[in-house]
């Protein structure tokens, strides 16, 4: 309910909250039934948001995450998670200390193209992808953030979820756990209601940079 309600905020942060902490103390919810999570819930944001998408940006994000999610997948088959999550944890630590002194990366065709592959490739793997995306859009107008982020996740869940079932990761008894999941996801969408009238764009930038601090260190213990 909290991750639900943190995303719904911010534009991301389900998985990053979430998938460590289940992985621990119920790891059969990572990484099929989060991404089903994910998917359902970024399907709500992106249609109450749907006036604010950036169409050619969110085209873009949908390139890069495709590559991303393809090279997750072969990955997957071939090499052991804790061979590239270190790697994964410290860039976005790297990000976010660089966006703390005062870096805040362009949203142009370039980073757009890096953050969102890096991003399609830990939601594959992890469940937990936002935090490239959403240090990317650190400094977008708080709507426009979790419209574009939504829609982009929206397409990374799908493409990401075949990608495991033809993997072998994922099963029908994914869609079993999704589904007790439900009422939770919509209770903390329903909460973000009552917090959108206080929150301001800083408060949005310092919760995002919070959020993927947090991601890249739950990388290294995950």
């Amino acid at each position: 309910m909290i991750g639900a309600c943190l995303q719904s905020v911010i534009g991301f942060g389900l998985g990053l909250l979430c998938a460590p902490i289940l992985f621990l103390i119920y790891p059969q919810l990572v990484p099929a039934p989060m991404i089903l999570n994910a998917l359902f819930l970024t399907l709500l944001l992106s249609v109450r948001h749907m006036r604010s998408i950036d169409v050619r940006q969110t085209s873009i994000s949908v390139i890069g995450g495709t590559v991303g999610v393809a090279i997750a997948g072969i990955v997957m088959l071939y090499i052991e998670p804790h061979h590239y999550k270190y790697l994964l944890g410290a860039s976005i630590i790297i990000g976010v200390v660089a966006s703390f002194v005062g870096h805040k990366p362009a949203i142009n065709v370039g980073n757009n193209l890096f953050a969102s592959t890096l991003s399609g490739f830990m939601g594959t793997t992890t469940s937990a992808g936002g935090a490239p995306m959403g240090l990317l859009y650190q400094s977008a107008e708080h709507h426009k953030i979790k419209a574009n982020l939504s829609v982009f996740f929206l397409y990374i869940n799908v493409f990401g979820l075949c990608v495991l079932w033809a993997a072998g990761s994922a099963g029908y008894s994914d869609i079993v756990l999704f589904i007790q999941c439900i009422p939770a996801i919509l209770l903390g969408w329903l909460l973000s209601e009552f917090l959108q009238g206080y929150i301001n764009n800083d408060i949005v930038r310092k919760l995002t940079l919070l959020a993927a601090f947090f991601s890249g260190v739950a990388s290294f213990f995950s």
